[in-house]
């Protein structure tokens, strides 16, 4: 599916926003970009707990259409194919997008309950990741295993040490 240029949106980059005033983060300005093209050009995003990871996801909401029908066209082929079906557990998953939405500079709140879900206290790294973008917590971040973690979390680390090391400004 495509943003509003009819090209499929495809979020690369990272950056780190400490909570600031009034607990509230900034999306960097790449990111937001992408962000309001594939949202009809309104600063609204999609949040949810990641599937896999220990994460947040998030994405425009154009996304929210090419999700749905992932899930339709996974449960005829599994019906097809004879396998029981996730249609329900995946649409319980897509049942809890969030909307949250962002001014022209990028500050936005994330709901409690969309921090609790990630662990994110003071601190916000962003990892585009194609289809979408991963919100994380630093901490947890760094405490994932595996060599596909390597860049992310020197990612992290690097925006970290530039906020002085700290998540709080």
């Amino acid at each position: 599916m495509g943003g509003v240029t009819g090209f499929p949106v495809i979020y690369m980059g990272q950056g780190f926003s400490p909570k600031g005033d009034k607990e509230r983060f900034v999306l960097p300005a790449d990111i937001r970009k992408i962000v309001a093209e594939a949202s009809d050009n309104i600063n609204e995003m999609l949040v949810a707990r990641h599937e896999e990871w220990p994460c947040l996801f998030a994405c425009g909401t154009s996304y929210r259409n090419q999700l749905a029908e992932e899930i339709r066209v996974k449960h005829a082929a599994d019906v097809a194919a004879g396998r029981p079906s996730t249609r329900a557990r995946d649409a319980l998953v897509f049942g809890n997008l969030t909307r949250v939405a962002f001014d022209n500079s990028g500050r936005f709140i994330l709901p409690a309950h969309m921090r609790a879900q990630a662990t994110i206290t003071d601190g916000l790294y962003i990892h585009g990741t194609m289809d979408y973008f991963t919100l994380w917590s630093p901490e947890v971040l760094m405490a994932m295993a595996g060599d596909e973690w390597i860049g992310p979390k020197a990612s992290c680390e690097s925006y970290l040490a530039a906020a002085g090391g700290r998540a709080r400004k």
